[in-house]
């Protein structure tokens, strides 16, 4: 049985604006020496009106400005993906670059229903974080670890493992559902050193996307250590704290 370390990257392990990055790429080169290596990401920290500010944060203040009417603006949200962007190699740059802009076009169209609406609740605030943060965060990382030289790849919605009911803001991870769909991900696994992937961010059935409540990311590495451990050895390991299993 093959080993893997699901590990799980925090706000505070990333730091404002990446700055940890290099850390976390020395970290996940030990860990991927002796094991495959599942990386979950939190989405960043960021510098927001003089306040340390996780990018959740952010973009439930400003999806709470939408549905009370006021215009907003997702370049908010590109400041700390444009510093992560300086560890990203000129050959990924234009690509990291485009999945940027892909992301937050799709965080400006939620946002813009969600002003039209005046809602931001539910679908539409999961959408928003999940497109703004834990996601594309995920691919951005992506393109970091390449750059480090590490042979990786990134889990994609459309293979999603993380299978929940349809409780949007307050999931519930549904095993067997997501048991269905972790072939995939085992598939990608075989072919590479470490996946990226968000934390926080579930799925439905139908294809829906859904949060834990605050704190999720570590439910996330939880569910795919469990998901996974009947065809690896695996571990979880928190990088914001310690090693835990």
């Amino acid at each position: 049985m093959k080993d893997l370390v699901i590990a799980k990257f925090g706000g505070s392990a990333i730091g404002i604006d990446g700055k940890q990055i290099p850390v976390i790429i020395k970290r996940i080169n030990e860990l991927k020496k002796d094991s495959k290596v599942i990386a979950v990401f939190s989405a960043p920290l960021t510098e927001h009106d003089d306040k340390q500010r996780s990018l959740t944060d952010i973009a439930l203040k400003i999806g709470q400005k939408a549905q009370e009417g006021n215009p907003v603006n997702v370049e908010e949200f590109r400041k700390p993906y444009q510093k992560i962007l300086e560890f990203v190699d000129k050959k990924y740059q234009d690509g990291c670059k485009k999945i940027i802009d892909s992301f937050l076009a799709k965080t400006s169209k939620v946002l813009n229903e969600a002003l039209q609406k005046k809602e931001f609740a539910d679908e539409t605030r999961s959408r928003v974080l999940a497109y703004s943060g834990e996601i594309l965060m995920s691919y951005v990382m992506d393109y970091v670890l390449k750059s480090a030289g590490i042979k990786s790849d990134v889990i994609g919605f459309d293979i999603w493992p993380i299978i929940t009911d349809k409780n949007i803001e307050s999931a519930n991870f549904l095993f067997e559902e997501s048991s269905q769909k972790a072939n995939a991900v085992e598939t990608l696994l075989e072919k590479n050193d470490v996946l990226s992937i968000g934390g926080f961010i579930g799925k439905t059935t139908d294809g829906l996307e859904t949060t834990y409540e605050r704190g999720g990311s570590d439910r996330t590495a939880a569910d795919l250590g469990i998901l996974f451990s009947k065809k690896y050895h695996t571990k979880i390991d928190f990088e914001k704290d310690s090693t835990v299993l």
